[in-house]
């Protein structure tokens, strides 16, 4: 190390990387052959129930047809006797009989509706919503096993031969829904002693909120959806839910399943159309699974189908080198004029420019040692050299680098956070890291230094797979695509922009179908050109496993862990991280032209930057740099329609009669953090009009107050709220913010006269796994059944005070660089209430999570309070990041004191979205193997030198488990590891402030 290096050094740090832990299947293979077809018959059963509006949100009535085809062939109304009186039973009563309904209690229709006609008749079995509407049905449930752990099995009949429902929650827009295995045994004897076995019927479940989703890349409620579709009937108005049953009300749930059969109709055509024979919609989750299932109908084997015996210990080299998109903030807490502008099509444009069609459709890949060339390449390169389209594919390379401080994707938990968070920082090291050769390029650029290359493999794909075959996207015959002669990512955005043209030449009725066209090729671009290839599961078992774990070092080690990562489908870790680090290098090349011409830049995310004006510059002399730097893309342009892949976005043109004209209206942004940004014009009174802006950080909490109620001191937006990004209620926070930093104290935001800001502030979830349900144990135990919290009711958190609360603006001073928010380490409860019609209800009845002890209403965080440091949040993974921080920051110059080695970072991601930031959540496979050697013959001389008895104390530990991790017999855990460095340090403090 340089003595000038380490006096740069900001951080000493372990960084986390990614890795490879491949788990065999455990389940023991009893059979060799199946029997059974993935395939539902004509029959479909839709149903929807209406619940009691109390905690339990228990059933009261449902509403169902049962169809063959379009023909109805039965429809009726099951009710629970229990929560329904003698009047409404008999109400309901009468309407069956006046319209020719069939008239059934629960178990009835349980019995012989939902088994003994849709599972025996393997009909489909439609709602909206389902996991919540089949979870009424239930009248007990328990944790499920096996391959759905994680999720819940509900056990709807008491007669052993029908099975239980199994429900697994993957998102707020999807759920796996299957049958368990019946009680009976369904397979003969004879085909038993032949190792056949006839398959478990699974069941045919559609989720209309799903299949909508993934259709339209839009979430839906069944009102919204039906008029979306334009079907012939409509989700009608009505009184509350939960009160006295009406005549009204009854109707109102008769149209609801009468609307959801017509949604269904119209999203099977929907789907239809796009050709997909090899995929049901029953097993459409997503946008991904879309894409997914073209790649199936054109014939495409899977990568880990075709090479399975690839290299495990080099996947683990390849996922070492993953990060993902770039989101960074420059310019923090102080306004700045800028020019926003985003590439085309980020991600399938990388997919073009590296030729990641060819992979896509190889036999498999191909690799070799390439450490000269690479180094050959790093030294000589220049930026102009890549405005060549044909030096791309050549990026296809993972390089072994010692980094010395220059700027790289650094992956760590920064001012000691709990979790990890990426940044693009100086990186130094005793040790070295597997990069792509596309991020050694932008560390190039943007440090001016080039790395050191200690080793490098370039990969190229295999000879293209046969019997291949053409498909027509949404059935469109104009937009055939022959996957062995076209690019599928160029034809794509090729077909998406002559759709959007088109669509401006065309009536609104045609217009309207194209701008469905359009998006559906959107949809399919984004979810093929990446997401796919990383896709990773996380499955929890109940108890731990031994598997291996490959990282960036090359010694296997074995790990014992319950989060067992099964890879996707189309698992292909090489295209998921040269397409993200395709990104990066583009950003990268951005902000070198933009310094070169002495610009500065505000924020940028994944695809999208903005280029800030410097005072002195006048707005021609800004509009031309600007200009120069997008001319310098248009070299890199795959698709048919010419230009800059760099696009000047609609917000910074002047908007008149509610369109963006073609004049330029100076730009304003303010910044917080990554995610965390507003974007707006100033009329000449000074007044902000805000054009864009984030959610982050807001979403998770149910809106405070309605459009309507919205204060009258705000104005209007001047753009509709889908094209802000933002619901009503985060437009008038965000103007709020934004009024402040136009005025002389950027840190007093004004929410008094915002509606409801006063009351506490509310996150709605569901009970979606056994884990969330437990925290509502002590609430449940001295309650019937009928009044329990039960899986996927809705459930509110709420945020609490500190015992000693003491106001932020005591101590976020403007000019106090060294303050903090109040005291982290003091105790706060996590309060939890069951479902209410109203969250004001529920927060005064909400207990701890943890301890079920009751939580004072008058110990919650209002909206006031909790979003008081909104316009704080620091930016952790930069200097000059902190609370109060304002101006540039900086990057940190990070010396990687170890590698830890972590699984996927997403997991649970909607879940920690909602109910807060849980590391343990993530996969953590511990140190690298090189640096659990290294920590050991550290650990050892400190215990030589200060006495393993003393230093076994120090770090809490017994001095029999020291000796036994000392000589290699146990295997010391990251919280060990870090208590007996820990321990060391002390002693060394010790004896340097002796001497």
């Amino acid at each position: 190390m340089t003595d000038d290096r380490n006096r740069s050094i900001s951080d000493y740090l372990p960084i986390a990387v990614r890795a490879y832990v491949p788990t065999k299947n455990l389940e023991k293979k009893q059979f060799s052959k199946f029997i059974g077809l993935d395939e539902p018959s004509e029959w479909v059963l839709i149903f929807d129930t209406e619940t009691t509006t109390d905690t339990s949100q228990n059933l009261r009535f449902g509403v169902y047809q049962f169809r063959c085809g379009s023909a109805l062939r039965e429809k009726g109304i099951f009710y629970n006797p229990s929560a329904l009186n003698s009047a409404e039973i008999a109400l309901l009563k009468s309407i069956c009989k006046r319209n020719n309904l069939e008239f059934r209690s629960r178990t009835d229709f349980i019995e012989n509706v939902f088994f003994g006609m849709a599972y025996e008749f393997r009909a489909t079995i439609v709602g909206f919503n389902l996991p919540f509407d089949l979870s009424r049905l239930a009248f007990s449930h328990s944790p499920a096993r096996r391959s759905m752990r994680g999720g819940f099995s509900f056990a709807l009949s008491k007669n052993s031969y029908w099975p239980n429902v199994q429900i697994k929650h993957l998102s707020r827009r999807a759920a796996l829904i299957q049958f368990a295995g019946a009680g009976t045994q369904k397979t003969a004897r004879g085909a038993r002693r032949r190792k056949i076995k006839t398959a478990v019927r699974r069941g045919f479940f559609v989720d209309l909120k799903t299949l909508a989703a993934a259709l339209t890349s839009q979430n839906y409620s069944l009102g919204s959806l039906a008029e979306f579709l334009e079907t012939p009937n409509r989700k009608q108005e009505t009184e509350k839910h939960g009160e006295k049953l009406t005549e009204q009300y009854v109707y109102y749930a008769i149209m609801d399943v009468q609307v959801t059969w017509e949604c269904f109709q119209k999203l099977k055509e929907r789907y239809s159309q796009h050709g997909l024979t090899k995929t049901p919609p029953h097993r459409v989750f997503s946008e991904a699974s879309l894409g997914k299932a073209y790649l199936k109908e054109m014939g495409i084997k899977t990568w880990r189908e075709l090479q399975p015996d690839f290299p495990p210990e080099m996947i683990g080299h390849i996922l070492s080198t993953y990060f993902g998109g770039r989101s960074e903030v420059r310019i923090r807490r102080e306004i700045a004029q800028v020019l926003y502008c985003d590439f085309l099509s980020m991600y399938p444009t990388i997919c073009c420019l590296m030729g990641i069609w060819n992979w896509v459709t190889a036999q498999g890949v191909e690799y070799r040692d390439a450490t000269r060339e690479a180094k050959v390449l790093l030294e000589r390169i220049t930026i102009a050299d890549l405005q060549y389209p044909g030096l791309w594919p050549q990026l296809a390379t993972l390089v072994q680098v010692k980094p010395d401080g220059e700027i790289f994707p650094v992956r760590a938990a920064y001012e000691n956070n709990q979790y990890y968070t990426i940044g693009l920082n100086r990186l130094s090291s005793d040790q070295t890291f597997w990069f792509t050769l596309a991020d050694c390029l932008a560390a190039k650029f943007l440090s001016g230094k080039t790395p050191y290359v200690v080793s490098a493999m370039s990969f190229w794909p295999k000879p293209i797979q046969e019997d291949l075959k053409p498909v027509a996207i949404i059935g469109n015959p104009e937009y055939l695509i022959d996957p062995t002669e076209d690019d599928f990512f160029k034809r794509l955005i090729d077909l998406r922009t002559k759709t959007k043209e088109r669509k401006k030449t065309v009536l609104a009725a045609e217009a309207e179908i194209l701008d469905v066209e359009q998006m559906a090729l959107k949809i399919l671009a984004n979810s093929t050109s990446y997401g796919i290839s990383v896709e990773i599961n996380v499955e929890e078992r109940a108890g731990s496993i031994e598997a291996p774990c490959y990282g960036p070092g090359n010694e296997l080690f074995t790990v014992k862990t319950k989060k067992v990562e099964k890879p996707g489908t189309f698992f292909h870790p090489l295209l998921g991280t040269f397409v993200t680090a395709g990104a990066r290098l583009m950003l990268a090349i951005t902000e070198s032209l933009a310094k070169d011409r002495g610009l500065d830049w505000a924020y940028c995310d994944t695809d999208s930057f903005a280029f800030a004006k410097p005072v002195e510059q006048t707005e021609r002399e800004f509009l031309k740099d600007v200009e120069d730097i997008r001319e310098w893309f248009v070299p890199l342009n795959p698709y048919e329609s010419r230009g800059s892949l760099l696009k000047i976005e609609d917000a910074n043109y002047r908007r008149a009669n509610g369109k963006p004209t073609k004049e330029l209206d100076p730009l304003y942004c303010f910044c917080v953090s990554a995610k965390r940004v507003a974007l707006f014009n100033v009329d000449d009174c000074g007044t902000p009009i805000l054009r864009k802006a984030s959610g982050h950080g807001l979403g998770h909490l149910v809106a405070p107050y309605q459009e309507g109620e919205t204060s009258s001191l705000i104005p209007a937006p001047a753009v509709p709220l889908k094209e802000l990004g933002v619901e009503r209620w985060q437009y008038d926070f965000w103007y709020r913010i934004v009024q402040a930093a136009l005025s002389e104290n950027a840190g007093l935001v004004i929410t008094k006269d915002l509606p409801h800001f006063d009351q506490p502030a509310a996150i709605r979830y569901s009970a979606t796994t056994p884990e969330l349900l437990r925290w509502f144990k002590s609430f449940n135990e001295s309650k019937p059944k009928s009044k329990q919290v039960w899986p996927f009711n809705f459930l509110y958190l709420f945020l609490a005070e500190r015992e000693t609360f003491v106001s932020p603006f005591s101590q976020l001073n403007e000019g106090d660089s060294n303050s903090k928010p109040a005291d982290s380490s003091l105790e706060i409860p996590r309060p939890i209430s069951p479902y209410q019609s109203s969250p004001i209800d529920a927060s005064k009845t909400c207990f701890d999570r943890d301890s079920g002890l009751p939580v004072k209403a008058d110990r919650l965080k209002s909206y006031a309070n909790a979003l008081t440091q909104y316009h704080f949040h620091p930016e952790v993974k930069f200097l000059n990041g902190d609370f109060v921080d304002r101006g540039t920051t900086e990057r940190r110059h990070v010396f990687a004191t170890s590698a830890n080695l972590i699984g996927k970072e997403a997991n649970k991601w909607e879940e920690q979205f909602y109910l807060g930031l849980n590391p343990e959540d993530q996969p953590d496979y511990g140190l690298d193997q090189t640096d659990r050697k290294l920590k050991l013959l550290q650990l050892r001389q400190a215990a030589k030198k200060y006495g393993v008895s003393k230093l076994a104390k120090a770090a809490g530990i017994s001095r029999q488990h020291l000796s036994s991790i000392l000589k290699g017999k146990s295997q010391a855990s990251n919280r060990v590891i870090v208590e007996l460095e820990a321990a060391a340090k002390r002693f060394a403090n010790i004896g340097k402030v002796t001497a």
